[in-house]
């Protein structure tokens, strides 16, 4: 009588653990945590971004052009760029609980083909924080709208692949804002961005996976 009386304490704890679990969700183009919810910012938003003072002046107006194009999709303000006062302090980007794009002047060698690196860290399924990092150190870069900029940081600048600011950081909110790569149907969120690549408008299977969280 106490051995069965045991299974069946075991039994109800384990099927009280199963009905309080988060129940999955699709992934509609999400980064999803170990329950299988997407996580995002939910209706903690806009988000907002800070810019660090290594990031040059002439970046700018694409850095606000892209959270232009992310708003007009939402049909709200979804990423808000704080351009001044700007951050200061060493190029190390860490968990603090502030939003911030980088540009860096250094990058792992084993990782030089990377243009960007979005950060993000989440409790459950809300993320708290995102940091963008930008490859300063081994690509150069241009704004369509604007003509060339001129953000060269090592001698060898002019050999550097040159590379859409906007459509990297176009890129990179998606990531802030929790999407992870899709490389079909024209996404902005493809894992790769070809050199003198105009990728600068949301496809449809971006709007529809924004949808789906904002």
């Amino acid at each position: 009588m106490v051995k069965w009386l045991g299974i069946s304490l075991v039994l109800t704890v384990a099927l009280f653990i199963q009905a309080c679990a988060p129940k999955s969700q699709e992934d509609c183009g999400f980064v999803q945590n170990v329950y299988g919810e997407r996580i995002s910012w939910k209706s903690d938003v806009p988000v907002t971004m800070y810019l660090h003072e290594s990031v040059p002046d002439s970046m700018i107006p694409a850095i606000r052009s892209a959270a232009a194009t992310w708003a007009r999709t939402a049909g709200r303000d979804i990423i808000k760029i704080v351009e001044h006062p700007r951050e200061i302090g060493p190029l190390t980007p860490h968990k603090d609980g502030r939003n911030v794009i980088y540009f860096m002047n250094t990058w792992e060698t084993n990782r030089a083909s990377e243009q960007g690196r979005t950060s993000v860290y989440w409790i459950g399924d809300l993320i708290k924080e995102a940091d963008i990092r930008l490859n300063g150190a081994d690509f150069s870069f241009y704004w369509q709208s604007a003509g060339r900029l001129t953000t060269a940081t090592k001698p060898d600048r002019t050999s550097a692949r040159e590379v859409n600011i906007e459509a990297l950081v176009l890129h990179e909110m998606g990531h802030v804002l929790g999407l992870k790569h899709k490389d079909n149907d024209g996404s902005v969120m493809a894992t790769y961005l070809s050199s003198g690549d105009d990728r600068v408008n949301l496809a449809g299977t971006d709007s529809t996976s924004l949808q789906c969280e904002y």
